[in-house]
This record gives structure tokens, sequence and C-alpha cells, in this order.
């Protein structure tokens, strides 16, 4: 008697997303959201993050936000439904879902219901804000020990928390869930020994570039929130160390803290020109997500590669040319030529040492090989439709190039709608063409742009931008220089 085929079984992956800022991610966490097929996510996960999640898996909205009615479930039944069908699904919550984020509710219930659950803790929101309003959470001269505790009801939750112990000392304090209840939480601490004169810190939208903190004192601190908007995420720090902000601050105090810049890509792998904006203090969305395909069943490639004996040597631009040349080949028995750090990094992880390794495509560098490049012909990969730049350079050289397409680039532009944004910074004209486009751009056409030369200036107006200034330089530095003037114009 046959067997029936056995059904796939779902699980679930309990995810923290951290506070906000993408770059407080733990490793695994993004890992996940690349390879999952359902991402069911609380509406405190920022968007930033969820533009992390690959295009191909499906974003569930669940959970609830701003004092919402108690749900009758824990976990959301829409979750259950998917990997009750055999899907996998990360549960994306923000901070740390076993710290005040009810994945210890959710857990119990896939444990009732016989489903694996793996658990990827997540930088709390109260360690996230502490560190990015400037307050550290202990010192040496001021406090030694830290308490947790709900600002808002839920379930009896705060009925459970001893407050007289708590006021009692003269530890931290950081409340969740505080904004709506602030001035009863901070009476209450009052009345239970805390004095009135205690510094509290209020964080709204911590690590974000939205970040809002408020200082004051027990007494003070609902009288100087007054105007706040109290839907939006908050905690609250309370003791000794919120003094501490004045000299420790340094979130604000970077040239582009509190703005957010969309760099727009043709190409993947790293980029410099994000980097270097991260690190000036921006948070940064690289869009489109961007994907090297390689070419497998083209006659072309194929045929350029049987004929390897006859060139002097191959030539790389980037990674994904690596890899496509060497899914069809198992070595290569001739000098190779690696173009930027990507091409020779991909070359060492294939084991393949670069006869000659050039820091980029400008005419400089190239000009230092032109005589090994006029010894005879070169084969060039590149990519289906992709730049003629590095050939053009070549031949500038006098070198003979014969150019063969192994990969083209696939790009997938977000589904969700974007956060606000101060500035789009164009590095290239494809890159300009890819995201200024069709409907995504029609919505960034009206926003202030940054881009690198003539050529990208001139693709911009022509998908319809309405300001564009350009880079005084064709360089990365120049970019970044224009996009901190802009944006400090803002």
């Amino acid at each position: 008697m046959p067997t029936e085929p056995e059904t796939r079984r779902g699980m679930v992956y309990l995810v923290g997303a951290g506070p906000g800022d993408p770059g407080l991610l733990t490793v695994r966490a993004l890992e996940l959201l690349r390879a999952a097929e359902v991402v069911a996510y609380d509406e405190l996960v920022s968007q930033a993050i969820l533009s992390l999640v690959r295009p191909e898996a499906e974003l569930l909205p669940v959970g609830r936000r701003h004092g919402a009615g108690e749900t009758p479930y824990r976990l959301h039944p829409e979750v259950l439904a998917r990997v009750k069908a055999g899907r996998t699904v990360v549960r994306l919550k923000a901070g740390d879902p076993l710290i005040f984020g009810r994945g210890g509710e959710e857990a119990e219930e896939l444990a009732e219901a016989n489903i694996p659950c793996t658990i990827v803790p997540g930088i709390s929101s109260a360690l996230g804000a502490a560190a990015y309003a400037g307050i550290p959470l202990t010192h040496r001269l001021h406090a030694s020990d830290v308490t947790f505790l709900s600002g808002h009801d839920v379930e009896g939750s705060q009925s459970l928390a001893d407050w007289s112990r708590a006021a009692s000392g003269k530890g931290t304090l950081v409340l969740f869930m505080a904004a709506r209840k602030l001035s009863a939480n901070l009476q209450r601490l009052i009345q239970a020994g805390r004095s009135a004169e205690t510094p509290a810190a209020y964080i709204a939208s911590a690590t974000t570039p939205e970040q809002n903190v408020i200082v004051g004192t027990l007494a003070t601190l609902p009288e100087e929130i007054r105007d706040v908007d109290l839907a939006i995420p908050a905690l609250v720090i309370v003791g000794d160390v919120v003094r501490l902000r004045e000299r420790i601050a340094w979130f604000e105090r970077r040239p582009l803290a509190r703005r957010r810049v969309l760099v727009a890509r043709a190409r993947p792998g790293r980029s410099a020109m994000a980097d270097e904006l991260r690190a000036l203090g921006a948070e940064v969305l690289e869009i489109p997500e961007v994907e090297a395909v390689c070419l497998n069943g083209g006659s072309t490639i194929a045929a350029a590669l049987a004929r390897l004996h006859e060139f002097r040597g191959i030539v790389f631009g980037c990674a994904a040319g690596v890899d496509a040349v060497l899914s069809h080949v198992p070595a290569l028995d001739l000098p190779v030529i690696a173009v930027g750090a990507a091409a020779t990094q991909a070359l060492s992880s294939h084991g393949i040492a670069s006869a000659v390794s050039l820091r980029g495509a400008c005419q400089e560098a190239l000009g230092e090989q032109s005589v090994l490049f006029q010894k005879g012909p070169f084969l060039l990969v590149t990519a289906e439709d992709g730049r003629p730049n590095l050939r053009n350079e070549l031949t500038k050289i006098g070198a003979e190039v014969e150019v063969v397409a192994a990969y083209r680039y696939v790009h997938r532009m977000p589904t969700l709608p974007l956060p606000p944004i101060d500035l789009v910074v164009l590095p290239s004209s494809s890159a300009a063409r890819i995201v200024l486009s069709g409907d995504f751009g029609q919505a960034l056409l009206g926003l202030p742009m940054a881009a690198i030369g003539p050529q990208t200036e001139a693709a911009a107006r022509q998908c319809g931008a309405q300001s564009v200034l350009l880079a005084e330089e064709d360089s990365v530095a120049s970019l970044v220089s224009l996009a901190v003037s802009m944006m400090g114009a803002l």
C-alpha cells in the first residue's frame, strides 16, 4: 500500500529586530531576513529594517500598537496557518522578543502546538535608547543596578512589579511603554519614596533619525512632554545617570544626525558611498536590492570561454564576473587582471591570485599597466547591458579588448512605502534611471538630489527630477561633501 508523501513541517524563528537602526540588527537576524519565506512583523519594526527582507518573502503585518485592546490570542492566527502549511516564518519583533515583547507568550503557544521554534535575541530598546541618548544605564559612581518596568497595564503585568522596591533604591529605572501613563507612573515612584528631583529622560523613536530626547525630573517631565505625540513609541530612564547625557551625548552631534538618505544602486556589493554617509550619522537606505545572475544558458559566453587560449589575459571588473566565469570553467590558465578590490577579493575566495590588481577603472590606474595591455587581445567580462566605462578606458590606452557578457543584474524595488527621505544620492547614471523610473520613482522626483557627474544629472532630469545638484568632481569624496552641504541647508 503506497504511503502518503510526508508533509513538510514548518517552523518559527522568533527574532529580535533591535531598537530601530538597521545597523543594530544581529548578523543572525539579517541572515534570516535574507532567507525568509514569511516575515510576520510588529508595527514597531522600522521600515528601514523591513527593506532588508528578501523581495520574494511574504510580509505579514501582525501585532498591536498604541494601546489597542487585548487580542484573544498570543500568536497571530495567520502565523499559525502558514506554519501549519509547512512554511518557515520569521516572527520579527522590535527590540528583544523576551523583554516586554510578548515573545515568551508566543514561544509558549508554539511549544504547546509542538511547532519548532528558535529564539534569536535582539538589542533591547532599553539598551539602544540609552546608548543613543548618551545615558549609561550603569556607572561606577552613579548606579550599580538596573530595573526594567512596564509602564502600561497589560493583563495585570503592572501589578506584578514591585514599585516600592524599585523606587527605594538609587539604581537606574527603565520604564517601557511609558508614554500614555507617564504622569501616573512617575507620581507612583515619588509616592513610593523616590525624590521628585530625580533626573528622568523621555526617549522616543530611539536610534532612528526621528529620535527625540527630553530631559527633566520625576516632577517636571510630564509637563516637559506636554506637546509630544504620545502615540510614538517611547521609554523613560530614571536615575542620576541621566545627568551624564550632557557630556556623553554623541548621536545628535554627528554632521548628518537625524538625516535619512536614499543611495541609488545599480550593482550589488558594499557601497563606499553608503558607508561614508553612515559614518557621518545618516541612516542610509540602499535601493534597489541588486542580485547578479549568471547567464548559464548563454552560448556567447560558452564560446568565448572555449577560446581562452587565444587571449593574452582575462579582465574582471567586479565580483559577479568572477563568479559567473568560474561557474563555467574550473580554472583559469592565463593571466588574470582584477580591476577594483571587489574583483580581487572574489578571485582570492576562489583560490586565484590575480597577476595584476588595479585599484580602479580610472585612466591613471589602467595607464600604469599600458605596456601589459598592448601585448595582445584581452577578454573583458561584463554584465549584460553593463556600462562601457571600463572597456572605453582600456581602449584609450591602446588595449585590444573583446567583451563578453557573463551575468546580468536583477533589480528589485521595495514593496513597502518608504519612510521620510531627506536626500537622494545618485552615484551613477544607470542607478539614477533605475531608481527614478516607473511608479517607485514618482514619489522621489520632488526630493533634493545629489549627482556625481553631468551624465548622472542629465539622467535624473530626464526622469523628471526637479532639484538636482552636481558634485564638483567625479568622485565619492566630492559627492559625499555635496550631500553633507545639502543636508546642512535643509
